[in-house]
């Protein structure tokens, strides 16, 4: 069983949502964390600020992980601190809903940049620099599954993270393993801004399109990452965690 305690982990995008979620879980565990977000400094301080209140240690980075630059410097500020790195979650993300004939060059660019390249950017970075047993996460999304009505390019953008979490579990082996979790709609923001898009209440959404009547908590999602980060045995494989949304046949 790989231990947590001691590891040195960055969590992109973790001023709020899963990724605090995440942060704050691995924390318990023991591990030395990287908060991060682009510009919302007061959500990277609350982020940190709730992981010392448990005991934990972190840092807080901003830095744009849509851009190679962001991915460096984020980089340089971890091994400033803490000289090695052993875990990255890929998590920061953008979901915009629109409908394809609507999308123009500007949301395109913003999904491509964000949901896609702030992976391959800050995968290539953070694998130079990884202890052997090293482990990456991506937090991906069932719509990069199962289609989502309004959200074609977003999930687009998370199938092509599917699609490179497998890719990077073969060319990396064995020194680092690589996963994903694709996640329904969770209590975020974003899940928050589909039920106003689509005028209900999170309670109808959860019956009408899910199996199980409930909408995802960030801290479940953070429970499957700590899980799945300590089977080293365990690389190249894609978890759907959906209250089973997808099985009921999603958004149309």
């Amino acid at each position: 069983m790989y231990s947590l305690k001691n590891r040195v982990v960055v969590v992109t995008g973790s001023g709020r949502g899963i990724g605090r979620a995440i942060a704050i879980r691995l924390a318990e565990e023991g591990s030395l964390l990287v908060v991060n977000a682009k510009k919302r400094s007061e959500e990277v301080n609350e982020t940190v600020k709730a992981i010392k209140d448990i005991g934990g240690e972190a840092i807080g980075i901003l830095a744009d992980v849509s851009t190679r630059e962001g991915c460096e410097s984020l980089l340089k500020a971890t091994i400033d601190r803490y000289s090695v790195v052993d875990i990255l979650v890929n998590n920061a993300g953008l979901g915009i809903y629109s409908p394809f004939m609507n999308v123009d060059d500007k949301l395109l660019d913003k999904h491509i940049s964000t949901d896609f390249k702030s992976v391959v950017y800050c995968s290539q970075a953070f694998a130079k620099e990884m202890r052997e047993g090293g482990a990456i996460v991506n937090i991906s999304s069932v719509a990069g599954i199962s289609p989502a009505y309004g959200l074609s390019i977003y999930g687009a953008m998370k199938a092509a993270v599917i699609a490179l979490t497998k890719y990077l579990a073969l060319e990396l082996a064995p020194k680092i393993r690589v996963n994903a979790i694709a996640p329904g709609f969770v209590k975020t923001k974003l899940g928050e801004s589909m039920f106003q898009v689509l005028g209900m209440s999170e309670k109808e959404f959860a019956e009408k399109f899910t199996l199980m009547g409930k909408i995802l908590d960030p801290e479940e999602v953070a429970e499957f990452t700590t899980a799945i980060l300590k089977i080293e045995s365990l690389t190249g494989q894609v978890f759907v965690l959906d209250s089973g949304e997808s099985i009921k046949g999603g958004i149309k």
